[in-house]
């Protein structure tokens, strides 16, 4: 069956704990995330809703309208080439089920504030859209093709720069991945370390492994949104 949402679903507590994550993210991550992020927060506010669990048919209605991205609900963690395939439709996917009170510092798998409050925003922005788009379409043929060592490679970028990235802002690092965005602890860990973080490098950055289960110690610097896209292409031009 295909997941749903209902908002008669949610308790009260459960709206409550949503407020509670929303408003200390937001108020954590002024003067040290992107001012793109920001932006496409603001511009999702009436949909992105921060006092209740937000919808994700009005999300992705104005994703839609914005840059023809959408919103997939999944019942929680699916396989790489599932996810490319989504991301190559334009298709971000997201859980609905919302962590307990006792939670709301560490969970281990990711909860629909992580989905929706660190990863849609930016979906707003016609750069980032792009590069997702062309994420999708280059680790759906990887994947349809058997090539597990370059789908690895693609999952470090993905963890380095969508969520746990920096992006480089008028000379200055600000915080940029989803992983961040959504993470009290690693938004105050990954801020106190931007002055040894280093410039983003798509060879190295696809030849280093990544853990998922501790704070982050290993940061990258992006300059350009597009440079990436650009520099990926010609990566999978020399991989096929």
């Amino acid at each position: 069956m295909t997941p749903t949402q209902k908002l008669e679903d949610y308790s009260q507590e459960q709206h409550d704990t949503w407020n509670f994550l929303y408003d200390r993210q937001k108020a954590h991550l002024q003067g040290k995330a992107s001012q793109l992020y920001l932006d496409t927060l603001a511009e999702m506010s009436d949909t992105l809703t921060r006092t209740s669990i937000p919808m994700v048919a009005d999300m992705a209605s104005q994703l839609k309208k914005a840059t023809g991205w959408s919103i997939e609900i999944v019942p929680g963690l699916i396989p790489p080439s599932e996810f490319f395939k989504l991301l190559s439709q334009k298709k971000f996917c997201t859980s609905t089920w919302v962590r307990r009170k006792d939670q709301v510092d560490y969970i281990e798998e990711p909860d629909m504030f992580h989905d929706t409050f660190g990863h849609i925003p930016p979906l707003m922005n016609a750069d980032f859209g792009s590069f997702m788009h062309r994420f999708g379409q280059i680790g759906t043929a990887l994947s349809n093709n058997g090539r597990a060592f370059q789908v690895t490679q693609l999952q470090r970028l993905y963890w380095f720069f969508v969520e746990f990235g920096f992006i480089r802002e008028a000379g200055k690092a600000k915080l940029f991945g989803a992983g961040i965005m959504s993470s009290y602890g690693e938004t105050t860990h990954a801020w106190e370390s931007r002055n040894t973080s280093k410039v983003f490098n798509l060879a190295e950055v696809m030849s280093t492994p990544f853990q998922t289960d501790v704070i982050q110690n290993e940061y990258y610097i992006l300059d350009s949104i597009p440079e990436l896209e650009r520099e990926l292409n010609h990566w999978f031009e020399r991989t096929i």
